[in-house]
């Protein structure tokens, strides 16, 4: 049955890694959870395979997150399985503190500082379409006073 050997604290590199080392003959497929959930792996965060030799049961890898955030701070689970049994660690991924004072995932609080009052926004379209009808009655008193010429000569 696949035995998990390794599992460390997540490394800045070029990528944020969580390298792992799992044995297990058959080899052992891998799986990951966060926060009790499966991790929907993708471009930006996805299971790589270091070296797999051919005469050995070991696979060394790493979790990559590119370029994480508070967001992906949780409970990372390695999920090793195979035919014979499966094993599972965890361990805590810590890559960056929350820089708001609120959590951006809560809805916005309807103040008049972070979004606008209904009063402010009934206000500014009143004053577009006011602008908007004295730039239309202003050409029109200038195409029909300007077409005549006062010394008489055409153009």
């Amino acid at each position: 049955p696949p035995v998990i050997l390794l599992l460390q604290e997540a490394i800045a590199q070029h990528f944020w890694c969580i390298p792992f080392s799992v044995d297990g003959n058959p080899v052992p497929s891998i799986r990951w959870l966060f926060n009790g959930t499966a991790l929907a792996e993708g471009p930006y965060i996805y299971t790589h395979i270091m070296e797999y030799e051919h005469n050995s049961t070991v696979l060394h890898g790493c979790l990559q997150l590119n370029r994480p955030t508070h967001v992906n701070n949780g409970n990372y689970t390695l999920l090793a399985h195979n035919a014979l049994g499966c094993a599972s660690r965890s361990v805590q991924g810590r890559f960056m503190d929350n820089p708001f004072s609120f959590s951006p995932e809560d809805p916005i609080p309807g103040r008049c500082g972070l979004i606008p009052c209904p009063w402010q926004v009934s206000v500014a379209v009143a004053l577009a379409v006011f602008a908007c009808l004295f730039l239309s009655i202003m050409l029109i008193v200038l195409n029909k006073c300007g077409r005549q010429s006062k010394f008489g000569i055409n153009r």
